[in-house]
């Protein structure tokens, strides 16, 4: 059966370009983790994650990461009904494209990190500096301060969404950490609270790992009914992966697909818990022989 990810462009980086890049990421790297990388047999889950970064089939992760292109993805793994609506697809905004729009959406640009922007009333909206700032993110990459190759291979567009309300505020964000090594899947879970200041880590018993959630938040967010299905769609969804970060939103007991995630913090981010991070450490078996996921020479 075809697959949206087949026919996919063999983009590769140029000689230069690729070691001037893992310079860079080398010297970020000690900074920001406060180690030397090891590039050539990465050890930790931030190494293999800057052996992505650097060796990756970059036109596969620019396609999982394009915020437009993956609903295609998402559509022909799970089918069509975890996807957020869609209200409309834009390579520019202008000011005549809000007057259809409802009072509440998201605007996203497609091809960044947190580019978006909540609208909870169009009234209220000023159109003028919305389409100014929409459209000069549409001039600008993602990616380059970390090394974050793949972004760069996005078409720049707008997106704009029906905006998830649960209870009159933005909902939870379910983020699962998969983990595929060919016969076994295994699995992580954090989830943020509205606004990305708090968040939980969970165990697999529902136990917390770690975190600066209150216990009421705790307790909103854990074990809900249809857990059994979000972890389902994760699985589907990062099948044929090493490794992918699936988001996903629970509101009213629909689940809705968020984003995939395919190097998280661009790995330069410590892993607090020790014993978090060495589950992550020993989870990710980075399948280098994979053609489909890696294109080093």
């Amino acid at each position: 059966m075809a697959s949206c990810l087949d026919g996919l462009p063999d983009h590769r980086e140029g000689a230069v370009s690729l070691a001037l890049r893992r310079w860079r990421i080398q010297t970020r790297f000690r900074r920001k983790v406060g180690r030397r990388l090891n590039c050539d047999s990465p050890g930790i889950f931030q190494e293999k994650t800057q052996y992505r970064k650097l060796y990756g089939n970059h036109a596969l992760y620019a396609f999982l990461a394009d915020k437009y292109r993956v609903r295609e993805y998402v559509a022909e793994r799970v089918g069509a009904h975890y996807l957020v609506p869609l209200l409309g697809v834009y390579e520019q905004l202008t000011p005549e494209v809000f007057a259809d729009l409802p009072q509440q959406f998201i605007i996203k640009a497609t091809h960044g990190c947190k580019w978006h922007q909540i609208v909870r009333d169009k009234s209220q909206l000023d159109i003028p500096a919305t389409v100014r700032r929409f459209n000069q993110l549409l001039s600008r990459r993602h990616g380059r301060t970390s090394g974050e190759y793949h972004y760069r291979l996005i078409t720049p567009r707008i997106v704009i969404e029906t905006l998830l309300d649960d209870g009159g505020e933005s909902p939870a964000d379910y983020d699962f950490f998969c983990f595929h090594d060919g016969s076994s899947f295994d699995y992580r879970l954090a989830v943020a609270m509205p606004g990305g200041k708090r968040a939980v880590h969970f165990e697999k018993d529902w136990r917390v790992s770690d975190g600066n959630c209150t216990a009421a938040e705790v307790e909103q967010v854990k074990e809900p009914p249809n857990f059994a299905e979000m972890l389902w769609v994760a699985e589907r969804l990062s099948q044929g992966f090493d490794f992918l970060r699936i988001d996903l939103y629970n509101v009213a007991g629909r689940i809705f697909f968020g984003e995939v995630t395919c190097t998280p913090a661009g790995g330069m981010q410590p892993i607090s818990n020790p014993a978090r991070g060495a589950a992550f450490n020993t989870l990710w078996k980075l399948d280098r022989g994979n053609s489909l996921l890696y294109r080093r020479a």
